[in-house]
């Protein structure tokens, strides 16, 4: 099956939102490090950040394989709450003065992600996930396949 013009529009806003998601890591890599290196609570958990990064990568790749390329239906709301959570994440760096260099790039990351995981309700997609055209109401698992 063809992918429908949102799922490709999906995929490319989604992975460039994931490579700025990348590049504020990297920028934010030895602030992070130091501030658990410094704090003796956490002096001992420096592989944390290493495990989290890992973590961060796996399942934004699951997201966009699931979503993207298999039309995983359920997934798509978790790209909705994992970009909520991103948004609400931001939100505290918008208070502070001056604003840093990866507050400025998570402001064009999440606008790019929102606009990412709103193709994925466009009335195009729906084949995409096997749903219904009649129905209002969508199944959080669709019809269209499983991981497997």
């Amino acid at each position: 099956m063809t992918r429908p013009p949102p799922i490709v529009r999906f995929e490319r806003l989604y992975l460039t939102s994931f490579a700025l998601g990348l590049l504020i890591w990297a920028l934010t890599w030895n602030q992070l490090s130091t501030r658990l290196a410094t704090d003796p609570r956490t002096a001992g958990f420096g592989w944390m950040l290493v495990a989290a990064l890992g973590l961060n990568v796996v399942i934004a790749l699951f997201q966009w394989y699931a979503v993207a390329r298999r039309g995983v239906a359920w997934v798509r709301w978790m790209v909705v709450l994992l970009t909520t959570l991103h948004l609400l994440g931001l939100l505290p760096g918008l208070f502070s003065a001056p604003l840093a260099l990866p507050t400025l790039l998570g402001l064009v990351r999440v606008p790019l992600e929102m606009t990412a995981a709103a193709q994925l309700f466009a009335p195009a997609a729906r084949d995409w996930f096997g749903l219904d055209e009649g129905d209002d109401e969508d199944d959080l698992d669709g019809h269209r396949e499983e991981l497997s």
